[in-house]
């Protein structure tokens, strides 16, 4: 018997019933990048890889669609319909290793030279979370056929849980083998994929309700709470903690990060919508003139661009903020016009400027 591969869950041809999830998924951005690989469009380059994987018994045995023996003409007939369908081939630095695809059923595969490093984890990561940065994004299903626990190991540690168990057709062997149906939910997603940032001197990551009183006691301070657009000097306990829990983590903008040295919450900073992509952020007033808000926002702003595809930023900045104007200049934004803003914690509307960064 042929030594068992390594392929991972459901093949890249495989479409899903979508009987089961009406949600069709945006088609996504032709490029993806994570930090050691490169996920782009097929091309015809690429079939010398497709005829070596794909013909590879050992491999081929744990895909569903895929013929065996694949030929120059299967291949063909696949790349003329890969325009348009959310499918990348993953590349490192020697080359194409494999691919993924969200059809909208997650599959993917790595070529045995790839295998063991975590290329199948982080190329299907990046594809999800290009996918779940879309707020109309629904669940997302995979799946394994038992026996294959490199596969049930990836699908485990991006968040998926079992769903269902039935004996599903593999092309490649020519009948049925039992199945093990798998589901990815956007708070699922979030929290096995917590955003989290590291710098020198800080942690960013997600906010939580045990923040609340920390959130109280620095927004109600008039040195920081002035300049901020949302909170009263009178902010009550319940308030902060509905805060808190408004700004969690869910995979998506509108949220926050906390930022948090040596354990401790000294601020936030957050990310509205990708509609609308503004910036908030605030800092303990004890913790001012340190250089931590330099330190945190280009990190931030680094993140969210390649996490979410952000090609532009903005935020609003009180003119008797100098400090914050000078932080956004120094992190390429641009002023713009003066506009009346109301705070809660303004006896009137004030004088704010618009930055944008693109």
């Amino acid at each position: 018997m042929p030594r068992r591969g390594r392929w991972r869950a459901a093949p890249v041809c495989r479409p899903g019933p979508t009987s089961r999830n009406s949600y069709k998924p945006r088609i996504m951005r032709a490029t993806l990048k994570s930090a050691r690989l490169t996920l782009r469009p097929l091309a015809a380059s690429d079939e010398g890889a497709w005829l070596a994987a794909f013909n590879d018994f050992s491999q081929a045995r744990w895909l569903s669609a895929p013929p065996f023996p694949y030929t120059p003409a299967d291949f063909a007939a696949f790349l003329a319909a890969a325009p348009g369908r959310a499918l990348w081939v993953i590349e490192d630095a020697q080359g194409p290793c494999g691919s993924v695809a969200l059809n909208p059923h997650l599959g993917y595969w790595v070529l045995p030279r790839a295998q063991g490093r975590g290329y199948a984890t982080e190329a299907a990561r990046a594809v999800l979370a290009a996918h779940f940065a879309q707020p109309e994004a629904g669940p997302v299903r995979s799946g394994y056929f038992e026996g294959n626990a490199a596969s049930a190991r990836v699908l485990a540690r991006l968040g998926f849980s079992e769903t269902a168990r039935g004996p599903e057709p593999c092309r490649p062997r020519g009948h049925d083998l039992p199945h093990v149906s798998m589901s990815l939910t956007r708070d699922a997603w979030a929290l096995a994929n917590p955003f989290t940032l590291a710098t020198p001197r800080l942690t960013l990551s997600p906010v939580t309700e045990a923040d609340a009183p920390a959130i109280r006691r620095i927004v109600t301070d008039p040195r920081v709470g002035t300049m901020l657009f949302a909170f009263s000097a009178t902010l009550t306990e319940a308030e902060a903690l509905a805060f808190a829990q408004s700004w969690r983590w869910q995979g998506t903008p509108p949220f926050r990060l906390a930022l948090r040295r040596d354990g401790a919450f000294i601020g936030a900073i957050g990310l509205k919508s990708l509609d609308d992509p503004e910036i908030y952020y605030f800092l303990a007033s004890d913790m001012h003139g340190q250089g931590l808000m330099s330190e945190a926002l280009p990190a931030f702003i680094a993140a969210v661009s390649e996490r979410f595809a952000l090609t532009r930023l903005t935020a609003r900045v009180f003119i008797d903020n100098p400090a914050s104007a000078r932080l956004l200049a120094q992190n390429g934004f641009r002023s713009g016009v003066i506009i009346p803003v109301t705070s809660p914690a303004r006896a009137a509307p004030s004088p704010a400027r618009i930055y944008t960064r693109l």
